[in-house]
């Protein structure tokens, strides 16, 4: 008897055409009577927002932010980072400036990140690094969230939704020019390809270069993704979403000893400019690329079914050179950590979601699917090499050593089954609850050490709200997170899944006096065990459970018809469990951070806008209790301005400073010390045409 061999990704579609076969002969009556009174019933394709499994709605029982792009664009950001900063809740670029890789944290923990509702899978120093310019929208999920995609930090989950094809015609370019040698271009073009128009096509693609803080650092970026929408039908959609990106260039590398940073020295302080790696040595080379899908068919007005796969590919050489502590005086001991290889996944998940009406004020809107991961990565790796020593204070650059590494190889998988479901009674009540079961494995080698796990988990979460009629409705909500992590700590033990557990409850306002705008205020509990913690080896070791109790606080809205106000606070009491007796104050973490952004735009004559914006951003002090007890880290406020002109309904002009007042500041320590980014200007050319 022959038997068919089915790589696992084969077995899911299999199983996801046949879970659909299932289900489409039950719908097609319904699906029949509709086309008559449906004729013209628009496709969505907005596929890969994680709006269906946690609702993104302001009245939706759980915090959640939706950043848009014309946001991203007014703060100026140029990483994913920097367009969160203004956000309740997101501690951002903990660790400095980095043009290697993001830095964020949410409501104190780390944050997973996806692309398209498709998770990025990062493993150990093959990380993705999301090009903000081909960016359509971020969707913020705060705290636990293992239902959106199953395996995810305790922070919550940042989805990227990712520029598609529109049906229409535009373009749009950009020049922008500034501070520290930045040079760039970008290209959005979207364009109909039929007559009918149920073929269009978009082409976003970029070019950048900027040195870094440090001297001698620098990067240069290349981004390239086309994209294409088919409309088969009033109710069948298929978007082809495609990308190659390289990065090349020497990394900034910001870790440095307290000494020197918090700490006086009698030669002074080191100096944020001051590079501490190798620049003979260090360098990254960086090409990631995607290629998927996104498929959405409507049965009818009510059911739809939704596949979204993405195959990513991770090429990186990467040789880091940092400084872990100091002799006392004036020299830097060092280390280096190399990588070099590959890491390529498939994602594929299938979904059927619909509506119930079970009487004339019951709604209820489940959602179902399974998804499958598949993640393999090779190469050689050294976490931790030995480097000469260097002075801090006058550094001579160039003492040979070796850089060598072990092979290193993940080989990971990743089942899940999920439903979830939305229930709305009435006017004034919002319910929701989803379950999802995970089965992950994994199976390689990290320093030369088994990495190896076979785990499995149950994740939950529930919510309900209540709606007034006088714009006040307060909400509560419980959370899980499961996060199988591959590798091993300074001793050769392999780590243990993150498990994430939150509590949370509040309120939001949307009052007829706020002119369209809202508020929310939120406290929330949130535990996380086999928390990871920063040692001298450079590798991180999991003990005990990390906790953070706070308060959140978001607004946005208008004063009058040209004025615009986005204003956050959080205060955070985090814990970090360091041994079974002893428990300190989380480092890096501040109790209290706020932030205010406000603009205000000027008609002028012939059509023409002037906008004017100012941001802050204040983050209080820190302290690291483990490593520098007693010594604290000093709160700073950053200032940010945006000025854009109007020329024309086509031309532009928009000039973006970030640390306005070039304010030197270390960004906190957890056993390393980060200097935060000094000021950045650019001055950018637009041009739009639709």
């Amino acid at each position: 008897m022959l038997y068919a061999q089915y790589t696992p990704v084969v077995r899911a579609i299999l199983i996801a055409m046949g879970t659909a076969g299932l289900v489409m002969p039950v719908m097609a009556q319904t699906a029949q009577a509709d086309d008559a009174k449906d004729k013209t019933l628009s496709t969505v394709t907005v596929v890969g927002t994680v709006d269906e499994l946690q609702s993104l709605d302001f009245y939706a029982p759980n915090s959640s932010a939706v950043i848009r792009k014309d946001e991203i664009d007014a703060m100026g950001a140029r990483k994913l980072d920097q367009a969160l900063q203004y956000q309740a809740g997101v501690l951002s670029e903990p660790f400095g400036a980095d043009n290697k890789v993001e830095w964020f944290k949410i409501r104190g923990f780390d944050a997973s990140v996806s692309l398209d509702g498709t998770p990025t899978s990062p493993n150990g120093y093959f990380v993705w690094k999301p090009e903000v310019f081909g960016v359509e929208s971020v969707e913020v999920l705060k705290g636990p969230s293992a239902l959106v995609f199953g395996a995810s930090e305790t922070g919550g989950v940042v989805n990227l939704v990712t520029k598609r094809p529109q049906k229409q015609r535009a373009l749009e370019l950009n020049t922008e020019v500034g501070n520290n040698n930045r040079l760039g271009l970008s290209v959005d073009y979207n364009n109909i390809a039929n007559s009918d128009g149920s073929v269009y096509y978009r082409l976003v693609a970029q070019a950048r270069k900027e040195d870094g803080m440090q001297r001698e650092t620098n990067m240069k970026s290349y981004y390239l993704a086309p994209s294409v929408t088919m409309e088969f039908s009033p109710r069948t959609s298929l978007t082809l979403l495609g990308s190659i990106q390289h990065e090349d260039g020497r990394p900034t590398n910001g870790f440095l000893p307290a000494y020197g940073t918090i700490i006086d020295t009698p030669y002074g302080r080191i100096d944020r400019r001051f590079n501490a790696g190798e620049p003979g040595v260090d360098q990254l080379k960086r090409t990631q690329s995607s290629l998927g899908w996104l498929l959405s068919h409507k049965f009818n007005q009510d059911w739809k079914f939704t596949q979204d796969y993405k195959y990513t590919n991770l090429d990186l050489d990467q040789t880091n050179t940092f400084a872990y502590g100091s002799n006392g005086d004036r020299e830097l001991l060092r280390g280096y950590t190399f990588t070099d290889g590959k890491s390529k996944s498939h994602y594929l998940d299938n979904r059927i979601s619909g509506r119930l009406r079970l009487g004339d004020s019951v709604q209820l809107l489940p959602t179902f699917g399974i998804d499958y991961l598949k993640s393999d990565t090779d190469g050689l790796n050294n976490g931790f090499g030995m480097v000469p020593n260097l002075d801090m204070f006058n550094p001579v650059y160039g003492a040979p050593f070796a850089v060598t590494g072990t092979p290193y190889g993940l080989h990971s998988k990743q089942w899940g089954a999920y439903a979830s479901a939305q229930m709305r009674v009435g006017s004034h009540w919002n319910f929701n609850a989803g379950i999802r079961h995970d089965k992950a494995k994994n199976n390689g080698q990290t320093n030369g050490a088994d990495s190896s796990y076979d785990v499995s988990k149950n994740s939950i979460n529930a919510g309900a709200m209540y709606i007034t009629d006088f714009g006040v409705s307060p909400y509560i909500s419980y959370s899980e997170s499961f996060k199988p992590i591959a590798g091993v700590d300074g001793y050769g033990n392999a780590y243990r899944p993150y498990e994430g557990q939150q509590s949370e409850v509040g309120v939001k306002l949307e009052p007829t006096w706020l002119n369209g705008g809202n508020i929310t205020l939120a406290y929330f509990d949130v535990k996380e065990k086999n928390a990871l913690v920063s040692d001298a080896s450079n590798i991180q070791s999991q003990t005990g459970k990390r906790t953070n109790k706070g308060i959140e606080l978001q607004g946005d809205f208008k004063l009058g018809a040209n004025t615009r106000i986005k204003a956050a606070y959080t205060h955070n009491n985090s814990r970090q469990d360091v041994t079974a007796a002893q428990t300190v104050r989380t480092p890096l973490i501040p109790d209290n951070q706020a932030s205010l952004w406000v603009s205000h735009a000027f008609a002028l004559a012939n059509s023409q806008k002037l906008t004017v914006a100012a941001g802050a951003r204040y983050n209080g002090s820190t302290e690291d209790q483990r490593y520098t007890p007693g010594t604290r880290i000093s709160s700073y406020t950053l200032l940010d301005l945006m000025v854009r002109y109007d020329i024309s309904r086509e031309w532009a002009l928009q000039f973006n400073a970030r640390n306005l007042t070039d304010k030197t500041y270390v960004s906190g320590c957890d056993f390393y010390c980060y200097y935060g980014d000094a000021r950045t200007v650019d001055l950018q050319l637009q041009y739009k045409w639709k």
